[in-house]
């Protein structure tokens, strides 16, 4: 009879593990791999199950009382509910070190915990702006018809521009080139991207000098016959100033702001994960390819963080107005 009884205890155990992991996630509105929503509900099955029959342990050798039937289900739906919940903080805390599909080997767990943890806390933080400006719905999908009429490709755009606006440089770097692609998106989605601003603080020079001359290689004074401390104007990833050459001519010098290059090496991974994990989960996402979109832009991004390319851009630009063949014109 043993042997009968115990793969059904262990049948039941794994099915019931298999349900408060799926609940878990259901009311988080993410999806996670299986074995990963099963590993949480045994978790908190080994959490709570302790305790629940330290409290219930003393009623296998008698029956309950009228009295006592209201208190033990009270009990008993606690039980649940405190299961769910200890399943719910489990995925999140596993999300947040180890994201679905960057699970590193054994040996290098315990390395760059502090990068982890600071990558993860920026993982929820972008997730938590998200959610405060309206994206939640969409990622759980209780709007169904988003794509299907204007007004709700509206909303989704106006969503989008705000989460985007609040997440930071990279994000806001991200949604103007977005903003570009006409023949990706929507044009609710684009008019709304359009709006972002990428104004910022100006770098305070001697931050901006130290840049200088490491890159030239050289003091300011010594390559410029004159420098503007002043930008022209300051955005979030560069700024600009006035500058005239020991030759005499004027030039315009963009700047780089400090250390801003890993903060958005950083931002553009969880962009990715973020983009991956939508189009995983939400029918819009799918539809919007936005995987493959992410990676796009961040390629788009990486090369605007160059400014060597820019550089190349510019010459190839005013090589062509110099030919004067009617098809390039430059208006001062």
């Amino acid at each position: 009879m043993q042997l009968i009884t115990a793969p059904i205890a262990i049948g039941l155990a794994f099915l019931t593990a298999l349900i408060f992991g799926l609940v878990a996630q259901r009311l988080l509105g993410i999806r996670l791999g299986f074995i990963r929503v099963l590993i949480a509900g045994v978790v908190a099955m080994t959490i709570n199950g302790p305790l629940m029959l330290g409290v219930l342990g003393n009623l296998a050798e008698r029956q309950p009382t009228s009295r006592e039937v209201a208190p033990l289900l009270a009990l008993g739906l606690l039980g649940m509910a405190t299961t769910i919940l200890a399943s719910m903080i489990f995925l999140v805390l596993i999300e947040a070190f180890v994201p679905l599909g960057s699970l590193p080997p054994p040996l290098v767990w315990g390395r760059g915990i502090r990068g982890r943890l600071a990558r993860a806390r920026r993982y929820w933080q972008i997730v938590a702006v998200g959610l405060r400006n309206g994206l939640g719905p969409f990622v759980r999908e209780t709007r169904r018809r988003t794509l299907d009429d204007p007004g709700g490709r509206r909303h989704l755009g106006e969503a989008l521009r705000n989460t985007l606006n609040a997440a930071g440089v990279t994000f806001v770097k991200l949604g103007q080139i977005l903003s570009t692609r006409r023949d990706l998106l929507p044009p609710e989605i684009v008019d709304e991207l359009s709006q972002l601003q990428d104004r910022a603080d100006p770098v305070p020079w001697p931050d901006i000098q130290a840049v200088l001359e490491t890159e030239l290689g050289g003091a300011v004074d010594d390559i410029f016959a004159s420098f503007d401390r002043e930008p022209l104007a300051a955005a979030s990833v560069g700024q600009v100033h006035a500058a005239r050459l020991r030759s005499g001519l004027d030039v315009v010098v963009k700047v780089q702001r400090p250390g801003i290059r890993p903060v958005v090496e950083r931002d553009l991974d969880i962009a990715q994960r973020l983009a991956a994990r939508l189009e995983a989960g939400t029918n819009w996402g799918r539809t919007l390819g936005l995987r493959s979109l992410a990676e796009g832009l961040a390629g788009a991004l990486r090369e605007a963080l160059d400014y060597r390319i820019e550089a190349e851009h510019i010459q190839t630009v005013a090589r062509a107005a110099a030919r004067k063949d009617g098809h390039v014109h430059v208006l001062n």
